[in-house]
């Protein structure tokens, strides 16, 4: 019971951390592109964790093909997060990224033929009409910012399912060392067609901080927390990202704060948690874990 809630503290302090970064990331890439940012950003973290897991001994070639798996996933979500960051504000990137929960079950059912239940089709359905008020109303065409974090959403749902499938058997540490490390390989030859910058003060601060406690911590937090909780529950805790990003796009950026935001926002936030209420019921009641935490 004691591991079960550190775990839940473990994801909220990962929803929060994450959450409270968008505005950061938003502002430092006026001043370094996309791919560089994740580049040195992943790059530093994955070596930290590296480290970290090797002095654990808990490196074994058991863990690469999950962790690669997980971090062709993680790669794609934040690339297109952070291109999409270029023309939307920081709380709407962060709402439609929030999205993903409201996807999962539907991943779950794609890739393992789980059930969708009635909640989760109600929640779909919510999401869709807050996405609407929330860009602008139903006559109003998603903008490529919105595409891309809807994209990048999807993306974040199928890592969930397949985290929840994996952390189980695996290293928390070491899993989350090899999927970050790979992301910032993998962003190395993007970032060599992008605009080159100088190095200021504020993104050489932006980075190592991201990459310290919002990658590197914060990975192996939701690691290790997904290890201990149910994969909807999981959902459930990390929806309090795109609330955390609200609050901190108001604080620190003066971010406005509309009715049509408002309305679409509560509508998202409502489907997130619909979505998994009945399905982290459903395994309670059966005894799942995380290792078979899908319903």
């Amino acid at each position: 019971m004691r591991k079960h809630w550190l775990a839940v503290a473990a994801l909220l302090f990962t929803a929060v951390a994450w959450g409270s970064t968008f505005t950061l990331i938003k502002n430092v890439l006026r001043s370094i592109a996309p791919e560089p940012f994740i580049f040195y950003r992943f790059t530093l973290a994955g070596i930290l964790l590296v480290f970290v897991a090797a002095s654990r001994g808990g490196l074994t070639r058991r863990v690469v093909k999950p962790a690669i798996a997980l971090g062709v996933l993680v790669f794609l979500g934040y690339w297109l997060q952070t291109r999409g960051l270029l023309s939307i504000s920081a709380s709407r990137s962060a709402f439609l990224t929030g999205l993903y929960v409201v996807m999962v079950p539907f991943c779950d059912r794609m890739i393992y033929g789980a059930r969708v239940s009635a909640q989760a089709w109600m929640g779909s359905l919510l999401a869709v009409v807050g996405t609407a008020v929330l860009i602008g109303g139903f006559d109003q065409r998603p903008g490529p910012g919105d595409l891309l974090t809807i994209l990048c959403a999807a993306a974040f749902a199928v890592h969930l399912v397949l985290s929840a499938r994996y952390t189980p058997a695996h290293s928390a540490t070491a899993l989350a060392a090899v999927q970050v490390l790979f992301v910032g390989i993998a962003a190395a030859p993007l970032s060599l067609f992008a605009p080159r910058t100088a190095a200021t003060r504020d993104v050489v601060l932006v980075i190592v901080f991201t990459a310290v406690i919002t990658t590197a911590l914060a990975f192996v937090a939701m690691m290790w927390g997904q290890s201990h909780v149910s994969a909807t529950e999981a959902a459930i805790i990390l929806s309090f990202e795109p609330v955390a990003a609200s609050i901190a796009a108001v604080v620190w950026d003066g971010e406005p704060v509309t009715t049509p935001f408002l309305c679409g926002a509560a509508l998202i936030l409502t489907a997130m948690i619909l979505t998994q209420l009945q399905s982290n019921a459903s395994a309670t009641m059966r005894g799942d874990d995380a290792h078979s935490g899908h319903e």
